[in-house]
C-alpha cells in the first residue's frame, strides 16, 4: 500500500461517511422530490453518488460507454437503504481495487470510453472530486429545498 492512496481513501471516506449520513436524513417519501426541473430529483441524485465508486473505476479500468450503460441500468438503486449500501459497497470495491496497486501502477495511464486519459491514481482523485461535488449538491438540496439540518460535519 502507497501513501497516495492511503490518504487519498482517507478524504474518499470521509465523503462517503457524511454522504451517508445526509442518506440516512431523507425520508422514503422525499426520493422523487425534484427542485428543479430537468435536473436529478433526490433519490436519482443518491442513486448516481450510491454509484460513482464502482463507476468511475470501471471507467479507470477502460469500460466501453455500452458496459457503463449496463451498469448504470441493473445498478441504480431504487430505495434509500439500497443506495446507502451500494454506497459502501462501491467504497469498499474501490479500495479493493486500488490499494494494493503498486506505484508503477497508480501511474499508469488509462483511457475513457470518451478518450481521456488519466493515470489511475488521476482517476482516484476524480472520484474523489465526483463524490464531494455531488455531496454539496445533495446537501444543499436537503438543507435549502426540504428544510433539514445536518448536524455533521461535511469535512473533517
Amino acid at each position: 500500500m502507497n501513501s497516495y492512496n492511503t490518504q487519498a481513501f482517507h478524504q474518499l471516506e470521509i465523503a462517503i461517511q457524511s454522504v451517508a449520513e445526509l442518506i440516512s436524513s431523507i425520508e422514503e417519501s422525499e426520493w422523487d422530490t425534484r427542485p428543479t426541473d430537468g435536473k436529478f430529483s433526490i433519490g436519482e441524485l443518491v442513486g448516481h453518488i450510491a454509484l460513482i465508486c464502482e463507476a468511475d473505476r470501471r471507467i479507470a479500468d477502460g469500460a466501453s460507454e455500452k458496459d457503463m450503460s449496463a451498469y448504470y441500468a441493473a445498478a441504480a438503486p431504487v430505495t434509500l437503504q439500497q443506495a446507502k449500501t451500494e454506497l459502501i459497497r462501491n467504497f469498499e470495491r474501490l479500495q479493493a481495487f486500488y490499494l494494493p496497486l503498486t506505484e508503477e501502477q497508480l501511474f499508469e495511464p488509462c483511457t475513457s470510453y470518451w478518450g481521456v486519459t488519466y493515470s489511475r491514481y488521476e482517476w482516484l482523485l476524480e472520484t474523489l472530486v465526483h463524490v464531494a461535488h455531488h455531496r454539496g449538491q445533495l446537501h444543499a438540496m436537503l438543507v435549502h429545498c426540504l428544510g433539514k439540518q445536518t448536524d455533521f460535519a461535511l469535512f473533517e
